[in-house]
């Protein structure tokens, strides 16, 4: 049986063709997608970085059904059960992944002997009621936040300032405030903002309009207890590291392309910093939940929703349209 999939078949060009599933087997579950979200930063990384040109499947964290689940499996999970996975399988067709979260349907291995079941980048999780498979679908992306802000142990009270506000940086901000802290965001693009303030931020700085730490510091003279770069600019992070207190927090979100001058980072200014560049089954589970009881905002941020068969437009948007955009879901059910 066929399957589909989202494909990056060369640097920044996205098709959506026919992949070859393997066989299901004792430890296998086949699962046929519902929804799965695009996580923009490492995604577009991704998709326009391929080294050799072998064509890739990105996205992670997507929402399906088991279709066929395997002899071993059955204590595990059931055919219907509403699933969200990292770690898909290749297919035979000799696509490689990034996750492989936008192919339905998928493959993936329980097997105790092949794969790590606590490793935190291959994972399946059940679904809880009462969570649409569009909503879910940003799992994923959130448990990255989630771990963002958990990582710092934030206090309440403390002072937050979270650098982007693509669909990672609000997520983060959301969390760090479910943690009972005081949170600016900064963006260049005033949409985000407005969306930010909606979910609850509270302070926004427009970063294309005034002087990024300058308005930190008019909020918290002595600059934030913590900050999140979310931009994935290691320029970024240079110019606004003085945004953090002395001896205070900085948070490493984004997917970054280039080097760090870490002499930035030396001396008193940053005194613990942080990289929450995985994901695991916990801070889904987390976001979820926060999700269901109304704390963490998802509906705000979707911008897009798209059919499968439009993903070239969805990445098109993505790579050439930034302020056009914060969290795009993709429909597998039409």
């Amino acid at each position: 049986m066929k399957s589909r999939a989202i494909v990056a078949v060369e640097n920044g060009k996205i098709e959506v063709r026919p992949v070859e599933p393997r066989e299901v087997g004792a430890w296998d579950l086949k699962i046929e997608l519902e929804s799965s979200a695009v996580s923009p930063g490492t995604e577009t990384y991704i998709v326009t970085e391929l080294v050799d040109d072998t064509p890739l499947i990105p996205g992670y964290g997507p929402i399906g059904r088991i279709v066929e689940a395997g002899s071993q499996t059955c204590s595990l999970f059931r055919v219907g059960d509403r699933v969200s996975y990292c770690c898909a399988d290749p297919p035979v067709t000799g696509e490689k992944l990034l996750h492989g979260g936008h192919q339905s349907p998928a493959v993936m291995s329980l097997d105790p002997d092949k794969r790590d079941l606590k490793s935190p980048d291959g994972y399946c999780v059940k679904v809880p009621d009462g969570l649409s498979s569009e909503l879910a679908a940003f799992g994923g992306i959130a448990s990255v936040s989630s771990m963002a802000a958990t990582m710092p142990q934030p206090k309440p009270g403390d002072t937050v300032l979270v650098i982007g506000q693509g669909v990672i940086g609000q997520f983060c901000a959301q969390h760090f405030s479910l943690r009972g802290a005081e949170v600016a965001v900064a963006d260049l693009h005033a949409g985000r903002l407005g969306i930010s303030k909606a979910c609850g931020a509270d302070h926004v700085i427009n970063a294309s309009e005034v002087d990024l730490v300058n308005a930190v510091k008019d909020i918290w003279p002595d600059g934030a207890d913590i900050v999140a770069d979310a931009s994935a600019s290691t320029e970024v992070v240079e110019d606004t590291i003085e945004a953090v207190k002395p001896r205070g927090k900085y948070v490493f979100v984004g997917s970054y392309q280039s080097d760090l001058n870490i002499h930035c980072l030396q001396g008193t200014r940053v005194f613990e910093a942080f990289f929450p560049w995985t994901l695991t089954p916990e801070h889904v589970l987390h976001s979820w939940r926060m999700m269901i009881r109304g704390g963490l905002k998802v509906e705000p941020l979707i911008t897009h929703r798209m059919n499968v068969d439009d993903a070239a437009a969805a990445f098109d948007v993505i790579l050439n349209s930034p302020s056009e955009y914060t969290g795009v879901v993709f429909d597998w059910t039409r």
